[in-house]
């Protein structure tokens, strides 16, 4: 004999099964919740240790103090005192001599750091760091910005540069502390001393490490940096000399031409593209 279930009984079935399978994925949030909750004691419990917090703060504190600090390859108005590519050719046709000769040069001036607008009583102790920054920007820009080909053409000429290989970009880091002091501008021992280590890679990336005096909490900062590059060619310049004789023409038979081209390298670090994890990196 068939037993015929009404419509309002399944419905009640349905519903309690919906119930049931909610109460379950709580019970399983609710478990996760605390499984993480309980991993992150470890991390989290000494909460009387400033240790911790110091070698935090100080990681925060050098990376607002270097957000959107600027370097520029070339010296004081990068527009005037650019990377430059020049090419000359002079010749002399007059008196029977049929003379021609082409030289270049290639100039790659010191670059400059910009856009100190965090400049503050803090930021006096981070001189060693930003002339660091200067030095070592100055070794990449003639390494990876400069076209191989400005080199190919330069180099039969009397005092050329010679692109650098790897193996002669220097490998610089640079190791400082940060020291917390209290109202009378003493060192306050609590907070204790952070140590700090700089490296900076082929690519500009700065990669900054800072730890307590035992190195239990460590905190790395991978800083990728913004590069832009822009190359101009400027149009010929002719001189011709005064009074010199022309040909059937009408062409100077005496003179010289002259091309630049030139080379702005702009790297920036700006806060947006900064990384911080927990840890101290290896080989940094």
């Amino acid at each position: 004999m068939y037993k015929f279930i009404s419509k309002p009984n399944v419905r009640r079935g349905a519903s309690i099964m919906i119930a049931l399978i909610i109460f379950l994925i709580c019970a399983l949030l609710g478990a996760s919740a605390f499984m993480m909750a309980a991993t992150n004691v470890g991390r989290y419990a000494h909460l009387d240790d400033q240790q911790y917090y110091s070698v935090s703060s100080a990681a925060l504190m050098i990376v607002d103090m270097l957000d959107d600090l600027t370097f520029t390859s070339g010296t004081g108005d990068t527009a005037s005192h650019p990377i430059t590519y020049t090419y000359e050719r002079n010749w002399n046709y007059t008196g029977g001599a049929h003379q021609e000769t082409d030289s270049y040069k290639l100039t790659i001036p010191e670059g400059h750091l910009g856009n100190l607008a965090h400049a503050s009583t803090l930021r006096s102790g981070l001189k060693g760091l930003e002339t660091i920054i200067l030095y070592q920007c100055d070794k990449l820009v003639p390494y990876l910005n400069v076209p191989e080909e400005w080199y190919e053409k330069i180099k039969d000429q009397p005092d050329a540069l010679t692109r650098p290989t790897p193996d002669q970009i220097p490998s610089v880091s640079y190791e400082f502390t940060v020291k917390v002091q209290d109202s009378k501008g003493q060192e306050d021992s609590k907070y204790g001393t952070v140590n700090c280590k700089f490296v900076m890679n082929a690519n500009y990336d700065i990669l900054l490490t800072f730890n307590g005096g035992d190195k239990e909490y460590a905190i790395t900062v991978y800083w990728v940096a913004d590069v832009s590059t822009t190359i101009a060619t400027d149009n010929p310049k002719y001189v011709y000399a005064d009074g010199e004789a022309v040909d059937e023409n009408g062409h100077y038979l005496k003179g010289s031409m002259t091309q630049l081209r030139t080379l702005n390298v702009t790297v920036k670090w700006d806060k947006k593209n900064v990384t911080i994890s927990r840890g101290e990196a290896i080989n940094a």
